[in-house]
C-alpha cells in the first residue's frame, strides 16, 4: 500500500463506461494490477479520482472509469455517463457480446461513522487485491483510501471498489460485473 496526494470533490465525480481504450497519459496511475484469462485481459488501476478498469475482449476494448467531470477524456464511444449521486444501477450489452452491469453508491457519513469505516477499510486494504493510501492534506483528517477486490474467472470479472473522500466524509462504492 503506497501513499500519494488528495482527491477531487465528490460532487465533481462522474461514472463513465467508454467503448474504447483510454490513453494512460490522460490520468495518473497510483497502483495497478493485470488480469489475464483465456478470453479476456483486464487492467485495473487506482487513479487520483477513483479507478479505471480496462477490458480487452474479442478485439474490443471497454473502460470503466470513476473520474472527475473536469478530467479530459475522449467523447467518442461513451456508452454510459452518470454523475455519482445517491445509489444507481446500470447495464449495457456491448458489441463484442459482453454484458456489463454496475451498481455504484455515494455515502455521506457523519464524522464518527466515517472514522470507524475508514479504520475498517485500512485493515481491509492489507489483504485487498489492490489498495492505495493517499497523503492527507490536513492533519485533522486521514488520507483518502482506495481498495479494489476482484473475482476473475473464464466467463466473468467482478470488481468491488471502495474509495474514501475524508475531507467530505464520503465513501464511493462500486460493484461491476463484466460477463463474457
Amino acid at each position: 500500500m503506497s501513499v500519494r496526494s488528495a482527491r477531487p470533490k465528490v460532487n465533481d465525480l462522474i461514472f463513465r463506461l467508454i467503448g474504447r481504450s483510454i490513453h494512460p497519459e490522460l490520468y495518473t496511475t497510483c497502483a495497478s494490477i493485470d488480469i489475464l484469462q483465456k478470453d479476456y485481459a483486464a487492467t485495473i488501476r487506482v487513479c487520483e479520482t477513483g479507478h479505471i478498469a480496462s477490458i480487452q475482449h474479442k478485439g474490443h476494448a471497454v473502460c470503466e472509469i470513476l473520474t472527475s467531470f473536469q478530467n479530459p477524456l475522449p467523447s467518442q464511444k461513451r456508452l454510459l455517463e452518470k454523475p455519482v449521486r445517491g445509489c444507481r444501477s446500470e447495464s449495457v450489452r456491448l458489441e463484442s457480446g459482453m454484458y456489463y452491469q454496475v451498481s455504484y453508491q455515494l455515502e455521506e457519513l457523519d464524522y464518527v461513522i466515517f472514522k470507524n469505516v475508514h479504520e475498517e477499510y485500512l485493515m481491509d486494504a492489507q489483504r485487498a487485491d489492490l489498495a492505495y493510501h493517499f497523503i492527507s492534506e490536513s492533519r485533522l483528517t486521514p488520507g483518502a483510501l482506495s481498495i479494489i477486490d476482484f473475482e476473475a474467472n473464464q466467463d466473468s470479472l467482478l470488481i468491488h471498489a471502495f474509495h474514501t473522500f475524508p475531507d467530505e466524509l464520503a465513501v464511493v462504492k462500486t460493484q461491476s460485473l463484466f460477463e463474457f
